[in-house]
């Protein structure tokens, strides 16, 4: 699918963000759709399916984190970026855990905002959680519950050491690409 083809919700409420960031997304090859507030958010986010969400942390009627609660909750997946200018890392961490695929601190540099948007839809499985939200992880015979932090194989237990088991989550992510697990020192073979 080109870009041409894929649309962006944008909900800011700060006009000046919305009338630099719109025309520069579009110059981009995106259709943008802007809204002003989270509530108007979420039901254009239903109802129009957007490729990607860019929501700021901060608007009128529903916060940006609760927008993409009640979209997680009402099992939209599509992939998110939140905006704020509330950077603490604790607030990012939150954000993350809740399901965004990104965070993005204001004042920010567009393109960066291009080139985050570009990562989050190349790894983006359209109506689908995102791997790093998921809790459950398979490939084959291979299965990686990432919140008790158990592997199995054809229902075989693995037995994890404590690094695999810290490891796990992120050697998931450097691989969403081929949807496969690697640890170094088990042999599946």
């Amino acid at each position: 699918m080109s870009r041409q083809n894929l649309s962006i919700l944008l909900a800011d409420d700060d006009p000046n963000i919305v009338d630099s960031l719109a025309p520069f997304l579009e110059r981009a090859g995106y259709h943008v759709l802007i809204v002003s507030d989270g509530q108007a958010a979420f039901e254009k986010a239903q109802s129009h399916h957007p490729d990607l969400i860019i929501l700021d942390v901060l608007m009128p009627l529903m916060d940006g984190r609760e927008t993409l609660r009640r979209l997680r909750r009402a099992n939209v997946w599509t992939p998110t970026i939140l905006l704020t200018q509330v950077g603490e890392a604790s607030e990012r961490a939150l954000a993350l855990e809740e399901g965004a695929d990104d965070y993005l601190n204001k004042p920010f540099d567009p393109h960066e905002l291009l080139a985050r948007i570009r990562a989050v839809l190349r790894r983006a499985r359209p109506g689908e959680r995102s791997l790093s939200a998921a809790w459950l992880l398979t490939s084959g015979d291979l299965s990686l519950d990432r919140r008790a932090r158990r592997a199995s194989m054809a229902g075989e237990a693995l037995e994890l050491t404590r690094m695999h088991s810290r490891c796990a989550p992120r050697r998931q992510q450097e691989s969403t690409r081929a949807h496969t697990l690697a640890f170094p020192t088990i042999s599946f073979g």
